[in-house]
């Protein structure tokens, strides 16, 4: 049985900054990490390979070359194959496009029986990745914003977040999974397979023309048109004195500005 694991790169949130003066995110000193909702993911299709070692697990990712960071981490921490798809046409692919994309690869693997990814990309707040692969897989039946993952008989289990409520959801293999974060923490990897993942282990980089996606066939990119900031915020002040004394200034600062 194989799994795949969509996994993205994304800057560390804790580590942009905005700038007011250009009215754009300054990612100049970002780094970048693996989307942390596509770790809980990935931990929980290691799970299932624990459980049974017959069990293939496939990371996979789109984009730069530099995305071979978080593909060769996922290697690391227990996957047995990582799939980067790259080239002039793909990196520059957004929304449907990319779910036409790892579509086309997931189908070149072939026998895959589950995809899993985070509930949503943490950089773009979107959600849709796995909704958008079911249907380019054909209509696979997809789990979203699922928890306790279980592999029973032909099937996929788990608890189903919607409308603040949770329900026990089980479908029919193939299927897509999008998993929410759990209690456990995810793995870290062992310093000595860090080093494996770099030294020995292998990124299999595939293009759009080894999946036979025609770029000109994939829907139009979204554009931005400009980051509106809103005024910054105006700090408050301290009214000094006694009690009695800070409310007469009080009072006579809120009749100057006709508050009162």
């Amino acid at each position: 049985m194989r799994i795949v694991v969509c996994i993205k790169q994304i800057f560390d949130p804790e580590t942009i900054k905005i700038s007011r003066s250009q009215q754009a995110i300054d990612d100049r000193g970002a780094r970048k990490i693996m989307n942390p909702p596509d770790r809980w993911a990935l931990d929980a299709a290691l799970r299932f390979k624990e459980a049974d070692p017959s069990i293939e697990v496939i990371a996979m990712s789109l984009g730069e070359p530099e995305v071979e960071d978080v593909l060769r981490e996922a290697l690391a921490l227990g996957c047995d194959r990582a799939i980067l798809l790259s080239d002039a046409a793909i990196v520059k692919a957004r929304t449907a496009g990319l779910a036409q994309i790892i579509a086309a690869a997931i189908k070149r693997l072939r026998n895959v029986q589950l995809v899993m990814t985070g509930h949503m990309a943490l950089d773009t707040g979107s959600g849709t990745l796995g909704p958008r692969l079911a249907i380019e897989l054909g209509d696979w039946p997809v789990l979203l914003n699922v928890d306790q993952l279980r592999l029973e008989g032909g099937h996929i289990t788990g608890l189903q977040n919607a409308d603040e409520k949770y329900y026990d959801s089980s479908y029919p293999l193939p299927a897509v999974a999008t998993v929410l974060q759990t209690p456990q923490h995810p793995r870290y990897p062992h310093g000595a397979e860090i080093i494996n993942a770099y030294r020995v282990r292998n990124v299999e980089v595939w293009s759009s023309l080894a999946l036979g996606v025609d770029p000109t066939t994939l829907p139009a990119p979204t554009t931005g048109r400009q980051l509106r900031l809103p005024p910054a915020r105006q700090m408050g002040f301290i009214v000094e004195g006694s009690p009695q004394e800070a409310a007469q200034t009080l009072v006579a600062m809120l009749r100057a500005r006709r508050v009162i």
